[in-house]
């Protein structure tokens, strides 16, 4: 197992890409603390991944808050007794947008909204990060994982100004922060899972779940950027579909899988 002895802590694992990457953690040896405001996805999560032989803790929060985040950290380490890997999934775009809209014109787009945004997918990520860094720099030791999306950071869509801005300052955060650590043993990068379809995305119709993948997809990427250091890897971005391509894994689409 590659992960034996280590401890995770995955935000927004509930359902989705991070219940994904917790399960895959724990498959590979990790105790993990998931946490998310969703108390009793949380739970069913954790029962899963103690069924799988390893601690797991489910821990409430709105990762938004700076109190709630930093009782949450603690609450982890403390349940988990230290504390190796980061991965800050929380967040997304259209859970986070009135009437759940999957684009939201820039003429149309609220305070509220970008704020919401912004605050879901930069804040977040941003407040986890200072509250676990000074755990991993006692111990000269670990690996923090931002979840991005390639296609938006590097360029922008009409419809999705903040959840694009939001991505974009992600990237860069996360390769400062990168160089900020690396000489504490730190390694900092950045996953980008493809177009996944998760509970935000179910609603397209055949022809684009076509184009998408499942959720669990990203196992493999999420647990070769948990074992980077940084003299192996910090202040990169691994694009998920194209790391299973290199690694000669090719998968049907989620839409082959599910329906056909």
């Amino acid at each position: 197992m590659q992960l034996e002895g280590k401890t995770a802590i995955v935000t927004g694992a509930g359902r989705g890409l991070g219940r994904s990457i917790a399960l895959a953690y724990a498959q590979e040896g990790a105790d993990v603390a998931i946490i998310s405001r969703t108390p009793t996805e949380l739970e069913q999560v954790a029962e899963e991944i103690r069924a799988l032989g390893r601690r797991g803790l489910a821990i409430t929060a709105d990762l938004t808050d700076s109190q709630q985040t930093h009782r949450a950290v603690q609450e982890a380490i403390d349940g988990l007794g230290h504390l190796d890997i980061l991965v800050n999934n929380a967040g997304g775009y259209r859970l986070f947008t009135d009437d759940l809209a999957h684009s939201v014109p820039f003429l149309e787009l609220s305070e509220e909204v970008w704020d919401r945004v912004m605050s879901s997918n930069l804040t977040t990520a941003f407040l986890c990060c200072k509250a676990v860094l000074p755990h991993m720099v006692e111990q000269g030791s670990g690996a923090i994982i931002n979840m991005s999306s390639g296609t938006v950071a590097s360029k922008g869509r009409a419809g999705q100004a903040a959840y694009c801005a939001s991505k974009a300052a992600l990237e860069r955060l996360s390769e400062s922060i990168a160089e900020d650590v690396k000489e504490y043993g730190i390694a900092v990068n950045i996953l980008s899972p493809g177009w996944v379809l998760t509970k935000p995305n179910d609603d397209y119709d055949s022809e684009v779940q076509k184009r998408m993948r499942l959720p669990d997809d990203i196992g493999l990427s999420a647990i070769h950027l948990a074992l980077q250091t940084p003299e192996t890897m910090t202040g990169q971005s691994v694009n998920a579909p194209e790391f299973d391509e290199e690694q000669g894994i090719h998968r049907p689409s989620a839409y082959d899988r599910l329906y056909t």
